[in-house]
């Protein structure tokens, strides 16, 4: 075990049972990067590209925080911005947990993220698999597969996934595929329960870089991170070699990186169902040919994600004894301020797009042909309903509300729900009584 005293946390989730996913005050932090990004997207497009020239906005999470990605991901952005003439493409970086918030206010067209994530939001977020990432390596080569690697200091007597009982573990948050779930399925199979045995576990979000800070300077026992960050760390002199290493190392030898557990696919690129169809598929033929270009990591044809799909059903169906606590009130009460807020927001931004822009006429919407249950999604989505609210009054379940709502954009020719609720105005009426 480390022998020097633990320092304490500044700002870290620090709990002896499992908590909600960084807490409450991470869930308004998320809820206000929405509202701050919703703002813009009724503004920034028009400002700066004129109101006819088209905005395919990606959303990409950054597990290592956007700095440590810039490079990685604005090389993909240029690549795609000179494979698509005529639009402009901005990425847009998204945490576990403000995704959603965008993709239900139309804010996203495509998304890149990992399995897990894009398994939990595809529940209620219709979406298609475009292409799986195959990352580069230093050495040239690349792979289509990751996992979880738990690290410890070199020096740490601990060897197995077994020893983290009664330590100090910590991991990116409950909802982080490679940051924790991955680790969690494999101790399970070891009959560790990482949410019961260890002594402490803690949340600690992203970047993931603290986490391994963390390992390394005594804090933590041991922690999760997704394959190839220790890689990634000591390339860029933030780790010196030989002092952090991976635990239960021999679960393969045919990897090329550190890692504690079994493999998955790699990352998918998402297109969510409101994307134009000829969109997307320049999108996924621009994806294809990155073998052709000068790009470090590379994209191929979509793999199955059954094995990610089956670990993410094991954890939901883990034991109610790891379910997380009731958040507490002052956490309920701000919560519901920043939701109102998001609300407001999006509203704000209805009421200013139903002003006809001076250079463009307004698309005539009288003549739009809506079936019955159309009507009845477009008159919920007017009255700000979720996604979950209007599957519960319409006695439907999410995944048809987010195909009409798909139909509706598409109809309308709008790119989000509030565009929708600007543009089809006229068509919202009081919600029909089923007979």
């Amino acid at each position: 075990m480390i022998a020097r005293r633990p320092r304490r946390f500044p700002v870290l989730t620090r709990i002896r049972r499992p908590a909600s996913l960084g807490g409450w005050a991470v869930s308004l932090r998320q809820l206000l990067i929405a509202f701050w990004f919703v703002c813009g997207v009724a503004t920034s497009g028009q400002a700066q590209d004129g109101p006819d020239t088209p905005i395919l906005r990606i959303g990409i999470l950054a597990h290592r925080g956007w700095d440590a990605g810039e490079t990685q991901w604005t090389t993909l952005e240029r690549y795609l911005a000179g494979q698509l003439p005529g639009h402009v493409v901005r990425f847009v970086p998204v945490t576990l947990t403000s995704a959603g918030p965008l993709i239900n206010a139309g804010g996203l067209d495509f998304l890149v993220t990992n399995p897990g994530h894009y398994i939990q939001l595809a529940d209620l977020y219709p979406m298609s698999v475009l292409a799986t990432r195959k990352r580069a390596l230093p050495d040239g080569s690349h792979i289509r597969q990751f996992g979880s690697t738990v690290l410890v200091r070199a020096d740490s007597g601990l060897a197995t996934l077994g020893d983290l009982r009664g330590t100090r573990l910590g991991a990116v948050a409950q909802q982080a595929f490679g940051g924790f779930q991955i680790a969690w399925f494999e101790a399970r199979a070891q009959g560790v329960d990482l949410f019961e045995d260890p002594a402490e576990l803690v949340f600690l979000g992203f970047p993931q870089d603290d986490i391994a800070t963390a390992v390394l300077d005594g804090r933590l026992d041991a922690g999760v991170v997704r394959s190839g960050l220790l890689e990634h760390l000591i390339d860029e002199g933030r780790v010196p070699d030989g002092v952090l290493r991976a635990l239960n190392a021999n679960v393969t030898y045919t990897h090329p990186e550190a890692i504690s557990t079994r493999l998955y696919p790699e990352w998918p690129f998402l297109a969510l169902s409101g994307t134009d169809p000829d969109l997307r598929d320049a999108v996924a033929l621009a994806l294809l040919r990155t073998g052709d270009s000068d790009l470090a990591d590379q994209w191929g044809a979509p793999v199955s994600y059954g094995e990610a799909r089956a670990l993410v059903a094991a954890f939901a169906a883990r034991a109610p004894g790891a379910e997380p606590p009731a958040r507490s009130p002052l956490g309920t009460v701000a919560l519901a301020l920043a939701a109102l807020t998001l609300a407001g927001a999006l509203a704000i931004i209805a009421l200013r797009l139903r002003r006809p822009a001076p250079a463009t006429a307004p698309v005539p919407t009288g003549d739009v042909p809506l079936t019955r249950r159309e009507q009845q999604v477009l008159t919920q989505i007017g009255q700000g309903q979720s996604t979950k609210e209007i599957a519960a009054a319409l006695g439907i379940s999410p995944k048809t509300v987010e195909f009409h709502r798909a139909n509706l954009l598409r109809k309308f020719k709008v790119r989000s729900s509030a565009q929708l609720i600007a543009r089809a105005g006229r068509h919202i009426s009081p919600p029909e009584t089923e007979t």
